[in-house]
């Protein structure tokens, strides 16, 4: 039976790789300062930080993680803030789809192990995740995708997320957006498989 915990220290190495291969990357076509800066990045998911989390499930008979799951608690940029560049996607999405706090939760990263796929652990990443922000008074989650990635659009959607935006980001590659809004009365997730 896999468990879910929030993600520790203890789970950085395992969340540094799961970050890269998600990514198609890995910590040997870098260079020392790019391995030291995507550590400081991943760390901060498991820092006493309360705008950024992680939660990994773990399979207690071979002793590790399996899948995970990373965010930050956002808030929506307002014209002459200082926490979003003029260049972030956030900028780009009408105001209407933000709730009226402005409070949202941005998904990170959301990566399962290839030999524990197809078992319902993404899914229940994102359930679990939509508890936490009902939790936090969180009303809507952000995440995005590569536009090739159809198997990840169809399960956002699946768990009712709506795509709001395609197109480029940081890079010439082409990401949707997809959003969804938290009603107050999402059910809990369910923590063992």
């Amino acid at each position: 039976m896999l468990l879910l915990r929030q993600a520790t220290i203890h789970d950085l190495t395992f969340l540094i790789q799961a970050d890269l291969a998600s990514d198609g990357d890995s910590m040997d076509t870098m260079t020392p300062e790019e391995q030291q800066a995507h550590r400081l990045k991943i760390e901060g998911f498991v820092r006493e930080d309360a705008q950024k989390a992680g939660w990994v499930y773990v399979d207690p008979e071979q002793d590790r993680p399996v899948g995970m799951i990373l965010c930050r608690w956002r808030q929506r940029p307002r014209e002459g803030g200082e926490e979003y560049s003029g260049d972030s996607v956030f900028w780009e999405l009408t105001e209407d789809l933000f709730p009226e706090d402005g409070r949202f939760c941005e998904v990170f990263q959301l990566w399962v192990d290839p030999d524990f796929r197809r078992r319902g652990l993404g899914t229940r990443l994102k359930v679990h995740l939509e508890a936490e922000c009902r939790d936090r008074g969180i009303g809507m989650i952000y995440t995005h995708t590569e536009e090739h990635n159809l198997h990840v659009i169809a399960l956002n959607e699946l768990l009712g997320y709506q795509q709001v935006r395609r197109g480029p980001i940081w890079d010439a590659v082409v990401r949707v957006s997809l959003v969804k809004r938290i009603p107050g009365d999402v059910p809990e997730s369910p923590v063992n498989v």
